[in-house]
């Protein structure tokens, strides 16, 4: 979650490996929009796997490509 480094921490080196390619705060928004899903489970209380449908692959592509 982003309130942990080690979250965001890989996806920060991912990033700046494809810098060139990619939009850096579009990667860094996409990545906190993702971590919502899982703030809000805890945050409620919710019978939810903590990291649900937006922590799968179909689902983060689907948020970038929104998000960019």
């Amino acid at each position: 979650m982003p309130f942990i480094p080690f979250h965001l921490g890989p996806a920060m080196f991912f990033g700046m490996l494809l810098r060139k390619r990619m939009h850096m705060p579009t990667f860094i928004i996409a990545n906190v929009i993702l971590d919502v899903e899982p703030l809000l489970t805890v945050i409620f209380g919710l019978k939810y796997p903590l990291h649900g449908y937006f922590h799968t692959f179909i689902m983060g592509f689907f948020t970038g490509a929104v998000s960019a």
